[in-house]
């Protein structure tokens, strides 16, 4: 029944879906090498085999080529090789846009010496997390500690982010973009401008600091780019990871993701599993360095721990083939080191469209749901204001505001608290110390059927 619903609303409104599909056209391929595998061994493997690198992580041992599918078959034994298939994407976000509100100068001044935000009426989602705003007056954060947001960039001039933009901010989308269909892309490592306006939404949920209020308003960010304006490839994600720690930053949001095959085989007889090691290997890699990730579970309201719906949904989202068997993953978040983040809506309620699992997710947070636009109709849920009661109000880009839904606006919610945490405690570097205090103190919703960890600010932060 509950996959029936949510099947229906898709229908009615164009909530984004991450997914994740193969690269057949392109001859792009990922090859994830034995950790032992030194620089002048892999420069003698290519040599032999006659190919070129097209994109690279040294960190974690992996490249990606042009080959077909006799070559991937060929080379899938050799001992220098872990892993290796066609290259992954992650499918761009689309941000939802309804009825955006407008203010005038004057009014984003009374914001900047307001303690509470003019938007704060409609920031039903804030209000739970802070307990009405109490959480503001327990701490203020600063820019020395960063978030950094690994999305579709960041509006660097809005209002309510600029003051929390530190320096240091990447472009991961190479030259051209998405297959070389980008010609706007030119490679710049310091373009992070939002071309689709998601990253942006998603550094509104942790620092808005004006008109609307993020849950940890005024900390510091730094924007990692992986979209443009089309799909992402899985390894600009897995690069951006990496970068990102090793510029020190001290939370990763992820509000995207992808559902990988991680064992068995697809119909033209390889898996996911080269992508897959290697987002293991730079999530260890970020662990070890002191960064706390945090990542958006799946929006098809599916149970993780329910191989055949994994399947199923996978297979849905396929083009050029299909799973013949394996186990498939919600990724990252299935992942050891990573906090696993589903939504709720307005009731506390799982949100309908959220993956769901209790020995999976690590908590819940406000992103949304859909039981009042079930329950009234699009008609009556739009004319009446009742999307205001269940969707959230986030940045959006110029300067302005959108209503958006998705896991993707739960998980930055749990960034800001974990680096409120990191700030107030001063427990830089220790993400095994952080992840167990969030766990600790995070709240169970005991008047609810299914018994999943919220978030609440107020009790992360008091002692």
């Amino acid at each position: 029944m509950r996959k029936a619903i949510y099947s229906s609303l898709l229908m009615l409104f164009g909530l984004f879906i991450f997914t994740t599909h193969v690269d057949a056209q392109t001859g792009e391929t990922t090859i994830l090498f034995q950790p032992e595998v030194t620089i002048e061994q892999k420069h003698e493997f290519l040599n032999q085999n006659q190919l070129n690198i097209v994109y690279e992580i040294p960190e974690v041992n992996l490249i990606t080529v042009n080959m077909d599918e006799t070559q991937i078959m060929k080379l899938a034994e050799h001992p220098f090789i872990e892993a290796i298939n066609q290259a992954t994407s992650i499918e761009k976000p689309e941000v939802t846009k309804i009825q955006p509100i407008p203010f005038q100068p004057t009014q984003r001044l009374q914001a900047l010496m307001s303690s509470i935000s003019l938007l704060w009426d409609y920031q039903w989602d804030m209000k739970q997390v802070t307990s009405d705003g109490q959480s503001y007056s327990l701490h203020t954060p600063t820019t020395n500690t960063v978030i950094g947001i690994i999305d579709s960039g960041i509006d660097p001039s809005h209002p309510d982010l600029e003051q929390s933009l530190v320096a240091g901010s990447k472009n991961l989308v190479p030259a051209g973009g998405y297959n070389g269909t980008e010609p706007d892309e030119l490679g710049s490592p310091d373009d992070i401008g939002d071309k689709l306006g998601h990253g942006t939404g998603v550094a509104g949920q942790i620092t808005a600091n004006g008109m609307l209020k993020g849950a940890a308003p005024g900390i510091g960010i730094k924007a990692y780019r992986v979209f443009g304006t089309k799909s992402a490839k899985t390894n600009w994600v897995i690069k951006a990871i990496v970068e990102a720690a090793n510029d020190d930053v001290d939370v990763i949001n992820l509000s995207l993701g992808e559902y990988m095959l991680v064992s068995g085989k697809y119909s033209n007889n390889t898996n996911d599993s080269a992508e897959y090691n290697a987002y293991k290997r730079a999530v260890d890699y970020a662990y070890e360095k002191g960064s706390v990730i945090v990542a958006a579970v799946g929006n098809d309201g599916i149970d993780i721990s329910d191989k055949q719906q994994m399947i199923d949904v996978l297979n849905s989202k396929l083009k050029d083939m299909s799973v013949v068997k394996g186990k498939v993953l919600d990724m990252p978040g299935h992942l050891k080191n990573v906090v696993a983040v589903g939504s709720t809506g307005p009731t506390k309620e799982l949100s309908l469209f959220s993956n769901y699992d209790k020995s999976f997710l690590n908590v819940l947070a406000p992103g949304g749901d859909f039981r009042y636009l079930y329950e009234y109709g699009q008609d009556q849920w739009t004319e009446e204001g009742w999307f205001e009661k269940e969707l959230i109000l986030t940045t959006s880009l110029e300067g302005g505001y959108n209503y958006d839904v998705g896991t993707s606006y739960a998980a930055p919610k749990v960034s800001a608290a974990v680096g409120l945490i990191i700030d107030k405690y001063g427990w830089r570097d220790n993400p095994k110390q952080v992840m167990k205090h969030l766990k600790k103190h995070s709240t169970y919703e005991r008047d609810l059927t299914e018994k999943y960890p919220h978030l609440n600010l107020v009790q992360l932060l008091t002692p």
